[in-house]
């Protein structure tokens, strides 16, 4: 299966998002493959210090750029999970790279920023399904807030900002903004690997609720 995190702003913890995945879903018993399609090669320096620490599960890393559908294509039938790190923009990678897909997840900050990207992803799935029309696209709210007098007004408003793109579907699983997400990084671990329970849930309940 070929897993996107993507989407057409920077910031929005594509990198974050992907890298848990790869080792939630490691973590159950997938082979698992990270692309590294983004010419920060952040993934690709994060695999570094994973295999400088001997961490287990091992996650294999691929780098690509530019057209990446035949490469997706050819590790789709080696490994159960392909995980794939595109930049923050609308770049030849994202636009390949969706054209091949079973799935795109697309991290988004519940910010008029962010959310306006939405409107040019949009178009872009229509054309994607045109060639793939089994596409899933998923907008997924990332570092949201942990103080509870505003989260749900946070949530409101980004439920009530993405219902108009019908190509789009929410997901309810949330990723909020804290701070071992960050720390673990340079070590070459995921939030899967630490005792933050809530964090480690949030990564569950992503790979629950698309997989």
């Amino acid at each position: 299966m070929i897993t996107i995190v993507g989407c057409n702003k920077g910031g929005a913890a594509k990198t974050t998002t992907a890298i848990n995945l790869a080792v939630g879903l490691a973590q159950q018993g997938n082979d698992v493959c990270l692309v590294d399609a983004d010419v920060q090669r952040s993934a690709a320096r994060w695999i570094g210090e994973r295999e400088e620490a001997r961490l287990s599960p091992a996650i294999t890393l691929v780098e690509k750029r530019d057209n990446i559908a035949a490469t997706l294509r050819s590790l789709n039938e080696k490994y159960t999970h392909v995980i794939v790190d595109v930049t923050g923009r609308n770049s030849r990678e994202l636009v390949t790279g969706g054209t091949v897909a079973d799935i795109i997840i697309a991290p988004h900050q519940s910010s008029q920023l962010d959310l306006d990207t939405l409107i040019e992803l949009q178009q872009q799935v229509i054309s994607w399904r045109d060639l793939n029309p089994e596409l899933k696209v998923f907008g997924y709210q990332t570092m949201a807030t942990t103080n509870p007098l505003i989260r749900g007004n946070e949530r409101y408003e980004f439920l009530e900002y993405i219902k108009e793109f019908p190509e789009i579907t929410p997901l309810n699983a949330i990723a909020c903004f804290r701070k071992v997400y960050r720390d673990v990084m340079p070590q070459g671990k995921s939030v899967m690997e630490t005792s933050n329970e809530q964090a480690k849930n949030e990564v569950l309940a992503l790979i629950k609720e698309v997989f």
